[in-house]
């Protein structure tokens, strides 16, 4: 499974790259969690857009595409304050290198 998570937005508009993180790199156990989460969160049952209740100009987007090792695709765009449990400790482990 491939996971590409990029941000936009904030304060200063800042785009720092995106971050990919390829589960076949990681040991099992990190491997394992990712597929948790993803299936905890029916990424790839989701919309493709996911806002929050309480918009600002400085809030954060997040692009997130899964690919799926069965050829499944999936990409969603989101406010951070949208993000559901299981899919805001995707964000954080994504973002955190796993």
């Amino acid at each position: 499974m491939r996971i590409t998570v990029s941000r936009t937005g904030g304060f200063a508009g800042i785009r720092p790259p995106p971050i990919v993180l390829d589960t076949a790199t990681l040991a099992a156990a990190a491997k394992k969690r990712v597929e948790q989460l993803v299936a905890a969160c029916g990424f790839f049952d989701l919309p493709a857009t996911l806002t929050a209740s309480e918009k600002s100009a400085d809030q954060f987007l997040h692009h997130i595409t899964v690919a799926g090792d069965d050829g499944r695709e999936h990409s969603i765009t989101l406010h951070a304050d949208a993000a559901s449990a299981p899919l805001r400790d995707l964000l954080h482990l994504v973002r955190g290198g796993a």
